[in-house]
């Protein structure tokens, strides 16, 4: 109780986990960067909203009040990626699967999304990047209990949108 935890550990699977301080402050320029950024913005005329987000943590908050409000336009709008927004409105019904899917699947989407948020601080959760793409995905151990077990977010110029939940 008295002493520090270990840097890391290996779990009996294998698994590396790796401890950090989850208090441990930001960088100045981060926190600059993010503060001087306007993640929700409601046009006074129109009253549209404006969703914008540079941390995964802006993406899976955008997303979970999305899915509690049935939002479908605004998640489809300004949370989705570009990539992401074609496939669907290449479709012939015209956005009718998106709403679909994100209606049908909304309690499970919202707990996979909050487990993610939760399981990046206690190695629940792998996080891996390759360019552009940010994959969260559950352990072995955690996986079994989700039907969605896997985020995918991309970078779009200096902004990070959702490009699936698998």
């Amino acid at each position: 109780m008295g002493g520090s935890l270990p840097p890391e550990s290996v779990r009996a699977d294998g698994t590396i986990v790796k401890y950090s301080n989850a208090a441990k402050p930001k960088s100045s320029a981060l926190n600059q960067y993010v503060n001087s950024i306007q993640l929700v913005e409601t046009d006074k005329n129109t009253g549209e909203t404006t969703l914008r987000a540079v941390l995964p943590s802006h993406i899976f908050t955008q997303t979970l009040t999305c899915l509690r409000d049935r939002d479908w336009e605004l998640l489809f709008n300004h949370v989705i990626s570009k990539k992401t927004q074609s496939y669907y409105a290449s479709l012939d019904d015209e956005l009718e699967t998106f709403n679909t899917f994100f209606l049908e699947n909304r309690t499970n989407l919202a707990k996979t999304l909050q487990r993610m948020m939760s399981g990046t601080n206690s190695g629940d959760v792998y996080v891996s990047t390759q360019k552009n793409k940010t994959v969260y995905t559950f352990t072995k151990n955690v996986r079994t209990s989700y039907v969605f077990t896997s985020v995918t977010l991309v970078q779009e110029g200096p902004l990070l949108k959702l490009h699936s939940i698998d």
